[in-house]
């Protein structure tokens, strides 16, 4: 009878656990708006909210750590990337509600390939930070990126930038929208530049390569640009960051969903069997019963 009534249990705790989440201290959804959300990786966007937290956590354990050290101490027992990041971390507070949103990403028109794919993040409907995450070219290996001097200075409004395509050039961060172009970050060098030895030719290159997409429309430069992102979903680097995030972050890894009404009636399935083992053991008990009485 015991042994009936442990597996009963088992299966109850399993079918109320279908859908239960252990609660965060502060909640951090994924809101996947913009143009940009579908074009980016899967396993970049999914995997935001975790490596968010991650992040935050990490900062927090450092300024926890080292909250009343000189400033030698802090410069040289936490690293510049958390460093940076502990003043957007102290801002979260346990009742927060933060949400992710709005993935974009910033074309080189030079053609300096990158995989920087950025992040706005609000908090209780305020904004708190852009951040980014990073697969390094050539190990595959996700990073997360925060950089002050940019959330600092690029001018990003969420209003004005709906359907804005990021680029750059020369140095200079635009986002260009079907009725504007705008510069979001300026960052280029002014005055006399010398060029190295032979750097002539280079230079020439990538001055024709800025005339041709200047002279685009906005719906050939996000062709341009998308099928670029398109492309490069397929490039053994993106299939070996997947590889190592899914290592580091183990039962973590949010995997991209390809049906979700599969999803739904697989659930579904799972929760039938339960309840139908459950009035299957629930029968035999109960002729066990009858059958020993009679």
């Amino acid at each position: 009878m015991k042994k009936y009534s442990l597996v009963l249990i088992v299966i109850l705790l399993c079918i109320v656990g279908a859908d239960n989440r252990q609660a965060e201290a502060y909640s951090v959804k994924l809101q996947k708006d913009g143009m940009y959300a579908e074009m980016l990786p899967d396993l970049v966007v999914n995997n935001a909210t975790v490596l968010f937290k991650k992040r935050v956590k990490k900062a927090m354990q450092y300024y926890k750590k080292y909250k009343d050290a000189d400033t030698y101490t802090l410069a040289t027992k936490v690293p510049v990337e958390y460093l940076e990041f502990i003043p957007v971390a102290k801002k979260i507070q346990d009742s927060d509600e933060i949400i992710i949103r709005n993935p974009f990403f910033i074309y080189s028109v030079e053609g300096y390939e990158g995989y920087s794919y950025y992040f706005a993040v609000e908090k209780n409907g305020e904004r708190l930070c852009l951040f980014s995450l990073d697969i390094h070219p050539d190990t595959g290996k996700i990073s997360f990126g925060y950089d002050d001097m940019m959330d600092r200075y690029f001018a990003y409004d969420e209003k004005t930038m709906k359907d804005a395509l990021f680029y750059s050039m020369d140095n200079i961060t635009y986002a260009q929208t079907p009725q504007k172009t705008t510069v979001v970050r300026d960052r280029k060098e002014r005055g006399p530049q010398y060029l190295m030895e032979g750097a002539s030719s280079y230079m020439e290159e990538i001055k024709a390569k800025r005339k041709v997409f200047k002279k685009k429309n906005y719906e050939e430069k996000k062709e341009e640009i998308f099928a670029f992102l398109d492309e490069g979903k397929n490039k053994k680097v993106i299939k070996e960051s997947e590889k190592n995030l899914k290592l580091e972050l183990k039962d973590e890894y949010i995997e991209t969903k390809k049906d979700t009404k599969k999803d739904g009636i697989g659930k579904g399935i799972y929760i039938a069997v339960g309840i139908a083992a459950i009035g299957g053991i629930t029968a035999e008990i109960i002729f066990k019963k009858k059958r020993k009485n009679g």
